[in-house]
């Protein structure tokens, strides 16, 4: 998959899946599947549009999004940043520029509620009368339900802000993940009889509810149970610093340096301060004696 800025781009014959992406969640991927099935059966170049409006506080930030869409099998992701630039076209000029000069669009792929342009003048109405002017078909997948809920990048970023992994899956399609190169800390839980491999999230990223968390992490293709804790630490550091710690059950390997995803199974408890180190060892086997017997 190539990875291009809208402006840098000059494509023919394209399915292009058009939004915001931003959770990439089962709801999304209707959209998804519909537009890579179609360019595969039709013979056309897979395009996914992302538009991203926030540097902060995403589900996945822009390298996990990505591997993501890599591993999906598309051919080009086509980004933009919501600028103001961006935010200005009319509906007509972000058909004519972006989708038919730029991509070559044959079918556009949008969520029912889609809108698009200056002020969010374009809707799914509106598209499809420039596809009939302007040659190409336009198809509107309803948002997905789940137990009545809409899935939605929103509801889903309020179960991680509030630590709700264990029903993440259901919405995402996946379990919530953290990903960043294993550094060094100062080594304590080795010295406890906790090793941890510590990654410090990028600060793209949505940081969910303070915490420890049980966990897996693969390696090569080997999957390993965890215990990670989510905070600052206050029991050691005196910082605002967001360490992402995970202690990987069965496993003694070194990975400093190695690029790692952390997934997030369900929440165990809240961070806490203890007044000793001997109290915090003490609490840790508390938690992985409760994560192992689940």
């Amino acid at each position: 998959m190539k990875t291009i800025a809208y402006d840098k781009i000059k494509l023919d014959n394209s399915v292009v899946c058009l939004g915001k992406f931003q959770g990439l969640h089962r709801g999304h991927m209707l959209l998804i599947d519909k537009t890579l099935k179609l360019a595969k059966d039709e013979e056309l170049n897979s395009v996914i549009f992302t538009i991203n409006t926030s540097n902060t506080n995403r589900i996945y930030t822009d390298n996990e999004r990505e591997i993501l869409l890599s591993n999906m099998g598309f051919d080009y992701n086509v980004t933009s940043e919501f600028s103001k630039e961006f935010a200005a076209m009319s509906p007509r000029q972000f058909v004519w520029d972006i989708l038919v000069n730029r991509l070559g669009v044959r079918y556009v792929v949008v969520g029912a509620d889609f809108r698009f342009g200056s002020e969010r003048k374009g809707d799914v109405t509106l598209l499809t009368e420039l596809g009939k002017e302007y040659g190409f078909s336009v198809i509107a997948i309803d948002k997905l339900s789940v137990d009545g809920i809409v899935v939605s990048s929103s509801y889903i970023r309020e179960l991680i802000e509030d630590g709700i992994m264990h029903s993440i899956t259901d919405y995402m399609g996946r379990p919530y993940s953290i990903s960043g190169i294993v550094k060094k800390g100062k080594q304590l839980g080795r010295q406890i009889g906790f090793p941890t491999v510590n990654i410090y999230p990028d600060g793209q990223k949505l940081v969910p509810l303070h915490g420890v968390y049980a966990s897996h992490i693969y390696i090569g293709s080997e999957k390993y149970r965890g215990i990670t804790n989510i905070g600052s630490n206050p029991t050691v550091n005196n910082t605002d610093e967001i360490f992402v710690e995970t202690n990987i059950l069965d496993y003694d390997g070194d990975l400093y340096g190695q690029n790692i995803t952390v997934y997030l199974d369900y929440f165990v408890r809240t961070e806490m301060k203890f007044n000793n180190i001997d109290e915090l060892k003490t609490q840790i086997g508390r938690d992985k004696e409760f994560v192992m017997h689940q």
